[in-house]
């Protein structure tokens, strides 16, 4: 890895910390989410090792890439929290949420393909195959850390 990479990556992890620090504190207010949004891009810039003239044009791109994706993901997340869900005798609610699940999967994929061309015109397709992968490695980052932040403040609550 490269000195300017790994010092990105420092530099991104005391972000995030700060970060999940004040959203584990806190609602998810706009504040937070433009923080989180700023600290993905930045891992995604940096991942991807877009040149400040991709990134320009990235950044656009995956701006109304996200915006679409949770159009989609919204009214899917209303309609079900996955710990209320009951399953019984003559209850379809289970079966309803695994024909709903498969839908949504399906718009993802379809949006998926669609922006596919759109991101090809500003980023090679090597950088698109690994947009994928920093899309869920930074999901995976951001979890964790909520996790370790919860833990800590269990921690502190039960040394009391």
């Amino acid at each position: 890895m490269k000195k300017t990479s790994q010092f990105a990556q420092l530099i991104l992890s005391m972000f995030l910390m700060l970060l999940t620090a004040s959203v584990a504190y806190a609602k998810q207010t706009k504040p937070a989410q433009q923080r989180i949004h700023a600290a993905k891009m930045a891992y995604m810039a940096d991942r991807l090792q877009l040149t400040p003239e991709q990134s320009a044009a990235f950044v656009p791109v995956y701006k109304n890439y996200e915006s679409d994706f949770r159009a989609i993901r919204a009214p899917f997340v209303k309609k079900y929290k996955l710990d209320e869900l009951e399953e019984g005798p003559g209850n379809m609610t289970v079966r309803q949420y695994v024909e709903d699940d498969l839908d949504y999967q399906q718009q993802i994929i379809e949006l998926k393909r669609g922006y596919n061309d759109r991101f090809l015109k500003v980023i090679t397709s090597r950088q698109l195959a690994d947009m994928y992968i920093a899309e869920r490695e930074f999901k995976q980052m951001l979890v964790k850390r909520l996790k370790n932040m919860k833990q800590k403040q269990q921690n502190k609550q039960l040394s009391k």
